[in-house]
């Protein structure tokens, strides 16, 4: 199946070191030649989180919030991890700093005498003799993780509480429904595997699809997985609790907004793949785009990308769009109205708005095609030659080193981004620089750069070795 793989970095003014995938996204690495310009001096405030040496980048992890940040520093003691310029308690090996999705919590494994704890905000939880790394509810109030017990036997601990011990946890993998009141996970008993779901086991199976994983609806209600069958050499899909019809092999799984629909790419015996929703087949084709499937905002219009012959094409509903060399990023606009998704031909990238193909560049971002709240704006970042610019409404914008983090304000009037010119970062607005410098701009890539108010953002600016919270101000 055709996926297209997004580097993961920061937007600093030299060739990026390579950041965990939990961090931030480097837009375009290229070298460019800027037009100078008069920058202008936006208000803003800058808050000292504290110092971050270079050789803690590799491991630093900024909050969903986008104004903490955690690193891993080495010590006498072995490491500790730093929390907004503090450091913690040393450990012989810390590992897998994760914040909560509200950013008040921080939980990580580390070790000492040879045991395992979970340390969330600074209390241990522990000992094990191994432990997972830390999940999060969506609503924050819960966390879990797997621990291994002395008689090599594993548990899932919730809220530090330990479940039904079992001979293996499927994956490692945690999965918390709706806004975390739920929790699925993969178990095995002897030879065969079961699904717990809210601390009741269903079963059993001969094995459990990794490539589909454990998938609730939106709101919690509905769970679907795929089951392997040792007798019939095939998968299905299980959907509460109700197996589906079986496939020699299973893809993606995803449900609408509103959980009242199911779809799943799924291999017929002669190879072709084909996509299933509401339980009916549709076209079969060469393949599924992989990351592809996804209904639309109102949950009425399912879309992905198809291989047929040699050519990836996007299917809406019924209707088949233009043959390209390969597809990505398919993204609705918020309210759904406008589709875009990026594409190859001939050794160049475009972007194809509502159907229609737009101007060609060396290479458009991926993972940068970004539309306005109210889906009439849309933009993206493209390479062109040596240079490096975001592109808005159709229109390419300045050139410069790098840029990253395309964002438009909240009632979508203004654009803002990130650039960086020789050992230079800075924030842009509507192709106008900031006075303000510093040698990294980083912020969370779903976020990209968040808006707190309508004309109020914020990112974290490194300068001689600190880190500052800074807020800015579009006007």
């Amino acid at each position: 199946m055709f996926c297209k793989d997004n580097a993961a970095g920061i937007l600093l003014p030299a060739v990026p070191t390579v950041m965990p995938a939990v961090m931030l996204t480097v837009m375009l690495t290229v070298a460019g030649v800027a037009v100078a310009q008069a920058p202008v001096n936006r208000r803003y405030t800058e808050t000292l989180l504290g110092p971050l040496p270079s050789e803690q980048y590799d491991s630093a992890v900024i909050s969903p919030n986008g104004r903490r940040l955690a690193s891993i520093e080495p010590s006498q003691a072995g490491q500790a991890v730093v929390v907004d310029g503090r450091s913690q308690k040393a450990y012989d090996r810390v590992a897998a700093p994760q914040f909560s999705p509200d950013s008040r919590w921080l939980a990580y494994a580390a070790s000492a005498a040879g045991k395992w704890y979970l340390v969330v905000n600074q209390r241990e939880q522990g000992p094990y003799d191994r432990v997972g790394p830390p999940v999060f509810s969506p609503n924050s109030r819960r966390l879990a993780h797997v621990a291994l017990l002395p008689d090599g036997k594993r548990v899932v601990v919730v809220n530090n509480k330990p479940g039904k011990p079992y001979d293996e946890i499927f994956d490692g993998a945690i999965v918390f429904g709706g806004d975390g009141s739920r929790l699925a996970y993969g178990v095995r008993l002897g030879q065969q595997w079961h699904i717990v779901l809210d601390d009741q086991e269903g079963g059993p199976f001969d094995y459990l699809g990794s490539r589909t994983g454990i998938r609730f609806s939106p709101d919690g209600r509905r769970m679907a997985f795929a089951a392997y069958s040792a007798e019939k050499r095939q998968w299905s899909v299980v959907v509460d609790q109700q197996p589906q019809p079986a496939y020699e092999n299973l893809g993606q799984l995803v449900f609408n907004g509103d959980g009242n629909r199911l779809a799943y790419a799924a291999m017929r015996p002669d190879g072709q793949w084909l996509v299933v929703v509401d339980g009916q087949e549709q076209k079969p084709y060469k393949a599924i785009g992989d990351g592809t499937l996804q209904f639309d905002p109102d949950g009425r219009t399912l879309v992905y990308a198809a291989e047929a012959g040699e050519k990836w094409l996007v299917v809406a509903g019924d209707h088949e769009g233009t043959p390209f060399d390969e597809v990505a990023e398919i993204r609705f606009s918020p309210d759904g109205r406008r589709l875009a998704y990026t594409a190859t031909s001939g050794g160049t990238e475009t972007v194809v708005l509502d159907g229609r193909p737009q101007r060609p560049f060396d290479r458009v971002g991926g993972g940068t095609l970004t539309f306005s709240r109210d889906g009439r704006r849309w933009g993206h970042i493209a390479r062109l030659g040596n240079a490096s610019f975001v592109v808005v409404d159709g229109r390419r914008n300045r050139r410069y080193d790098m840029v990253g983090y395309l964002t438009f304000t909240p009632d979508g009037a203004h654009y803002v981004y990130a650039a960086t010119r020789g050992k230079e970062a800075f924030t842009v607005v509507d192709d106008q620089e900031a006075a303000r410098r510093y040698e990294a701009i980083w912020t969370v890539p779903e976020a990209r750069l968040p808006f707190d108010s309508a004309k109020r953002f914020h990112y974290l600016g490194l300068k001689q070795g600190n880190v500052y919270l800074v807020e800015e101000d579009v006007d």
